[in-house]
This record gives C-alpha cells, structure tokens and sequence, in this order.
C-alpha cells in the first residue's frame, strides 16, 4: 500500500465539508469551542465507534461491500438532504434555538448514521487496508490513524466554527446558505 496515498485520502476526505464537520462548526458557532464540546465529544466518540465497528465490519464482510455500497449512498443521500432541511430551516419554538445546546447522545447518533463517513471507512478499509494487510495488527494501526486523523479534521472545523464566532453570526443567513450549499454538493458526490 502507498501510504501516501492512504494519508492524502484520509486527509482530504476528513478535511473536506460533511454533515458532522458542518454540524461541528455550527454548534461551536453558537456556544464557542468549549461550550459546544458535549455535542462535539458524541461527534468524535461517534466517529471513533464507527471506525472500529467498520473494520470489524470491512474485515469479515470485505466481499459484502459491493452488494451494500448502493444502498448506503441512498440512505446517506436522503440523511444529508434532512442535514440540509434542518441546517436550511431551524426551528423556532417558545425558547430561542439559539440557546438550545445539542447533547452528546444527538453528536453520537448523527455521526454513527453519518453516510459520508461510512463510505469513508469503507473505502479506506476495502480500498487501503485489507488488500494490502491482513494481520489485525496493521488493520488496528490503521484504523487508529484514520481515526485520529479524522478527530484532527473535526476539532479543526470547530476551531473555526468558534473562531469566526461574530462574523458567521453577523451573516447567519448567508452562512446557512453556503452550508445547505455545501452539504447538497456532499450528497451529489455519493453519486459521482
């Protein structure tokens, strides 16, 4: 296996926007870095589970994931279109959703059904590990790396999200549009 170009998938797929580095950046827009890691900790424990469920997964289904890939892309696609409703509409109820901080459990849950990064555990499993490596020791080390990757990748987008705290919430409107735009154009690129 080339590990450069393991390092430039995993690195590219996790930098670029998707619905749990979206949702990141947004709940720390709201409450700021620290006020916003109880969701954000579901966030990355979520994405460290589904890491570790999928190369058990991977490993023992490997010839599975041509017949099941179809049907992960349409359930990823619907999830990221309601991803886009919620982002696009916000509700409003008797207490200002902006003062609603999402919970832990909420930051698991998206990101365990969280498509984009399925197919990304997936294809770095089916595509980077296993073809190359077949001892669990190598199948855990990579793993690991993607995950810790993966968690650099999120904290990043958070950092931003609390960061650019008073200019994205001078322009929340058009901030939601380039969001919505961003997580229709992740929903595209399932199909592509």
């Amino acid at each position: 296996m080339s590990m450069i170009a393991f390092l430039s998938y995993v690195i590219i797929t996790s930098i670029t926007p998707g619905p749990s580095n979206i949702l990141m950046m947004n709940e720390a827009r709201k409450f700021g870095f620290v006020g916003s890691w109880r969701f954000n900790s579901g966030i990355l424990i979520g994405f460290a589970v589904l890491g570790m469920v999928s190369g058990i997964f991977t490993a023992g289904m490997y010839n599975w994931i041509p017949v099941v890939k179809p049907y992960f892309k349409i359930a990823g696609a619907v999830y990221l279109l309601y991803l886009t409703y919620q982002v696009g509409f916000p509700k409003s109820s008797g207490k200002d959703a902006k003062d609603v901080k999402s919970s832990f459990l909420s930051g698991f849950i998206i990101q365990v059904i969280n498509i984009k990064s399925i197919l990304f555990f997936l294809t770095v499993m089916s595509a980077f590990i296993l073809p190359f490596n077949h001892s669990m020791e190598s199948i855990v080390f990579y793993i690991a790396l993607t995950i810790i990757l993966g968690w650099l990748a999120l904290l990043l987008w958070s950092g931003f999200g609390s960061i650019l705290k008073n200019f994205l919430a001078k322009y929340d409107r058009l901030f939601r549009v380039i969001m919505c735009g961003l997580l229709i154009y992740v929903t595209v690129t399932i199909f592509l």
